[in-house]
């Protein structure tokens, strides 16, 4: 049996479960994650103080240094990378004897990139999931080492799927134990580069509701990928950008002859309703704005009416 010492490097909650699985077995070294998120220091700190192990804080400039010096004195036998957001030198990668091993929330080699929830989502993928596999030089291209799916349902947003994700990560790290105790070998399969595809960091007009263009479903989809990611996904009307934080589908509409975004209803008891270019009824649920979240009927306290058409 192997003795695993694991320097755990994240930069998101979506960690947690799968951290707090090799902290039960005290197969943890060391956990990094860059200084200036405040947040994931607040939740890890009580964890580790608890296992009365290092939360070491990185900056971008001097992470190679940093993390070369936690490899020296900590001496792991291999680095766990739950969305650490910095590339691993080839230098890191030969200073420990597993390697490193990535978490990537996504299903691989099909979404590559930053935001695989999101992608999955924007996409109108039917399936998420999480894929284990072996750092190389490229960015998610190392061998997979175990992948398991699960179903998108219609109206998880980027919050519940993530959740989804975190506690199936969180399985599969249990697993990872397994093999990185028993095995000298850590068993693994290259990808299949006919099926790759690799995403940047979306942008602002990805994130934006294309009216004339997206049918009811897909509008849902993009409005539930930016939830809470985002605060919603944008939309213009009157010359006023918002955010579309929650939407559901509640029926056809028989008013074909009106362009896609056109408000058929603004009021407290029908709520916001918009038709779509598939010739659907969507009620807009939340919207956000500067002023605050408000439900989507509030808008006609900031003038917005029926007949008005979202850009």
């Amino acid at each position: 049996m192997n003795d695993v010492k694991a320097l755990i490097l994240c930069n998101s909650p979506i960690a947690i479960p799968g951290i707090k699985e090799f902290l039960f077995y005290g197969k943890v070294v060391a956990v990094a994650i860059p200084q200036g998120n405040k947040d994931l220091q607040y939740l890890l700190q009580p964890l580790l103080q608890e296992a009365n192990l290092p939360l070491i804080l990185i900056n971008k400039k001097d992470y190679k240094a940093q993390l070369m010096s936690v490899i020296e004195s900590h001496q792991p036998t291999v680095g766990l990378m739950m969305t650490f957001p910095f590339l691993i030198s080839a230098a890191m990668m030969a200073a420990v004897p597993k390697g490193f091993i990535n978490f990537h929330f996504g299903i691989l080699p099909q979404s590559r990139g930053p935001q695989p929830i999101l992608r999955h989502l924007v996409n109108g993928d039917a399936e998420a999931g999480v894929t284990v596999h072996i750092v190389d030089e490229g960015i998610d291209t190392g061998p997979i080492i175990v992948q398991e799916k699960i179903q998108i349902e219609q109206y998880d947003t980027y919050g519940i799927l993530q959740g989804k994700l975190a506690f199936l990560a969180a399985k599969l790290a249990a697993n990872l134990l397994r093999i990185l105790s028993y095995g000298s070998i850590i068993p693994s399969l290259p990808q299949d580069e006919s099926k790759a595809a690799y995403y940047s960091m979306p942008t602002a007009a990805e994130l934006t509701i294309r009216w004339k263009e997206m049918e009811a479903s897909s509008i849902v989809r993009i409005i539930n990928a930016c939830n809470p990611w985002n605060k919603g996904a944008g939309a213009t009307i009157n010359g006023w950008t918002l955010g579309c934080t929650e939407a559901t589908i509640v029926g056809d509409c028989e008013e074909q002859q009106l362009v896609g975004g056109t408000i058929l209803t603004c009021d407290a008891e029908n709520g916001l309703v918009v038709k779509t270019i598939d010739h659907k009824r969507l009620r807009l649920n939340i919207i956000y704005t500067t002023e605050g979240f408000f439900s989507g009927s509030r808008l006609a306290d900031f003038g917005i009416q029926v007949g008005m058409i979202f850009d």
